[in-house]
């Protein structure tokens, strides 16, 4: 089974919680279809109050993972690498800067320890005149099981307090966009979709988007 350091390392973060808050993943595209990536997590309320062994908890794979990210720093068309990963005082932020899709792509496969080819689908698929982003319910599901990160939560209920936020910025007014719970937002540029992982994998809900400029 693949294992995706970096998602499963921010749910467990985010399930640790004590109350609402948002797993965050924002991209934003420039005209020559460039563009910026963020990973981050964002606590409302007592979020700030980690709930397991007093806010010590201890993740393995986090040293793993910040190595994974230094190797992004020589990634070609990989650039300006930022990471914040402090469990202590409750900080999760990665972000870098991409020249193009296949850079994009290629950075999220490593992170995800996937090789490319031809079965994987892509991240994301930017076009001139449009975005196209995968389901990738069923991937989160398969993630979920297989690093058993359910046993990190006391009760589904708690799925209902952590949420994933999709935003991506454009270069141009947006059209249209097909997907569910996708609002595009009074600037015109900018889409955002959020669920709860309720949502993503009791209800299985489908976070396909289509975004045309």
């Amino acid at each position: 089974m693949r294992r995706f350091f970096l998602l499963s390392i921010a749910i467990i973060i985010a399930f640790s919680f004590t109350s609402c808050i948002d797993l965050i993943e924002e991209i934003s595209i420039n005209k020559d279809l460039s563009g910026h990536y963020e990973l981050r997590l964002e606590a409302g309320g007592l979020g700030g109050m980690m709930s397991m062994a007093g806010g010590q908890m201890e993740i393995p794979a986090i040293k793993e993972l910040d190595e994974k990210v230094d190797l992004l720093k020589h990634q070609v068309g990989i650039s300006h690498v930022q990471k914040k990963i402090h469990l202590k005082s409750m900080q999760f932020y990665i972000s870098f800067d991409f020249e193009d899709e296949k850079s994009l792509n290629e950075a999220m496969y490593q992170l995800a320890t996937v090789e490319s080819n031809v079965f994987i689908k892509k991240f994301l698929k930017i076009r001139k005149h449009k975005v196209i982003r995968p389901n990738l319910t069923p991937y989160l599901k398969l993630l979920i099981e297989d690093q058993n990160l359910m046993d990190q939560i006391p009760s589904e209920d708690m799925l209902s307090y952590v949420n994933y936020k999709f935003i991506l910025n454009t270069p141009t007014e947006i059209k249209q966009v097909k997907g569910r719970r996708a609002i595009i937002q009074s600037n015109k540029k900018t889409v955002i979709s959020s669920f709860s992982f309720k949502d993503l994998l009791v209800n299985k809900e489908n976070v396909y988007l289509k975004i045309k400029m």
